[in-house]
């Protein structure tokens, strides 16, 4: 049993006894809403590291004051957080780390039962997706870490679009789609112009300037025109002759949150009789 998978099994036993001090309810929005309404509403939006992660939500009616400071995993972490009524042990008690980094959440999703297989022996609570046809609305686009890369997470935010005509680097055999996403980042998913745009552009594609922090913006992935398997995957959906990333060069995975459980009881047990 690997490293990963042994600390995923501990975990889920864990689920069962870890008793949290407080949480909240559930919300009927996903974490990808939460993340949107966040990059709508926030009036500061910073990009940070762990661990000074944190995300603040008010009523959007009521108050401008969201603020956060983010990066990559913990963006979904804290979303999820929300959207669940999650505290740092429910994740925890899922994964085995309060706030799993990019390169964590990329080995628990390849360790995931693909999309309609039999379960594994233990609960990863995700499901690999393998189809850019089937990627859905509040999939994670996980990358993982290599030598000279330290890994992304990215919420995506709705359905893939067929890119036509296709866009270079073009190769045969391939089809294209560019797929919505939400992240926190310090490097932009295009510019400002154009149908495939990163909100924290300011100013003309060239000569303009990113904010870093949370936005939305467009990444593409390739597939197998016959299989439609997933194969790799540009930063941005620009045309460029050296952009494509190879599953080798820089692997990633598509995951679907699956029977998340509720989250774990804020009540202490009861005195003995």
């Amino acid at each position: 049993m690997s490293r990963r998978t042994t600390s995923l099994a501990v975990a889920s036993l864990a689920a069962a006894s870890f008793i949290t001090l407080a949480s909240a309810s559930a919300s009927a929005k996903g974490p990808e809403d939460w993340a949107l309404e966040f990059i709508d509403n926030a009036v500061s939006n910073e990009w940070g590291t762990e661990p000074d992660c944190f995300m603040t939500w008010d009523d959007a009616d009521q108050s401008k004051a969201w603020t956060g400071m983010t990066k990559a995993a913990c963006f979904f972490t804290l979303s999820l957080q929300k959207a669940m009524g999650y505290t740092q042990q429910d994740i925890y008690a899922m994964w085995g780390k309060n706030s799993p980094t990019s390169d964590y959440y990329f080995d628990i999703v390849n360790a995931s039962p693909k999309v309609g297989a039999t379960p594994p022996g233990f609960e990863t609570y995700f499901r690999r997706v393998e189809r850019a046809v089937d990627i859905q609305k509040g999939d994670i686009f996980t990358i993982g870490a290599t030598s000279t890369f330290a890994g992304h997470t990215m919420i995506v935010t709705g359905a893939p679009e067929k890119i036509l005509p296709q866009i270079n680097p073009r190769y045969s055999g391939t089809e294209q789609f560019a797929v919505p996403i939400a992240d926190s980042t310090s490097s932009s998913h295009g510019c400002a112009e154009g149908k495939y745009k990163d909100s924290r552009w300011s100013g003309q594609c060239t000569g303009g300037y990113m904010t870093p922090g949370a936005g939305t913006g467009y990444v593409r992935v390739y597939t197998d025109s016959f299989s439609g398997i997933l194969l790799g995957f540009t930063w941005s959906v620009t045309s460029s002759q050296t952009s494509y990333y190879s599953p080798s060069t820089r692997p990633y995975r598509i995951g679907r949150l699956f029977k998340l459980p509720d989250p774990l009881p804020t009540e202490p047990p009861p005195p003995p009789p």
